[in-house]
């Protein structure tokens, strides 16, 4: 056999893999059709994550029946806020108010201590603590010494 008579085997080209990130994919379709939340793509009719490396994937979920069936049941409930899913990452680094109050309270309690010359120790004497606790608004319950010194201290060297 020669060499022009042998086929060759055909192969196939290699699709290329997207680089596209969620948030790009997002914004190729119309507003609040997608949503982006700690890199992943969902879809924020039905809360579930779709694959954003390729359109086709994307298209073919907005295809499907659950999600025209969800789409209509949201058009009949327009006045209603509509809840679109996070990462478990994304919820825990908000903070409501009332945490960032707390924060404040303790760091200003721990830039008192380290005025007054005063260590942050005496802090864990039960009856100093629960007299701190009752007097001081937005504080709840105190951490321990340990904690303040780790995470409160430095960030009053910083601010001074």
């Amino acid at each position: 056999m020669s060499r022009s008579t042998m086929s060759m085997p055909k192969t196939t080209p290699n699709k290329k893999i997207s680089s596209i990130s969620a948030r790009g994919r997002c914004a190729q379709y119309p507003q609040n059709i997608f949503h982006e939340s700690g890199g992943f793509l969902f879809c924020s009719t039905c809360n579930v994550p779709v694959d954003y490396s390729h359109k086709g994937s994307c298209d073919k979920h907005l295809e499907t029946t659950s999600h025209k069936r969800k789409a209509e049941a949201l058009q009949s409930e327009k006045g209603r806020e509509q809840k679109v899913q996070k990462t478990v990452s994304e919820l825990f680094e908000v903070k409501t108010e009332e945490q960032l109050q707390r924060r404040m309270e303790l760091f200003k309690l721990t830039e008192v201590f380290c005025a007054a010359n005063v260590p942050l120790k005496t802090l864990d004497n039960v009856n100093l603590k629960e007299y701190i606790e009752c007097n001081l608004k937005n504080v709840g319950i105190i951490p321990s010494s340990s904690h303040l010194w780790q995470f409160y201290l430095p960030r009053v060297f910083e601010n001074h």
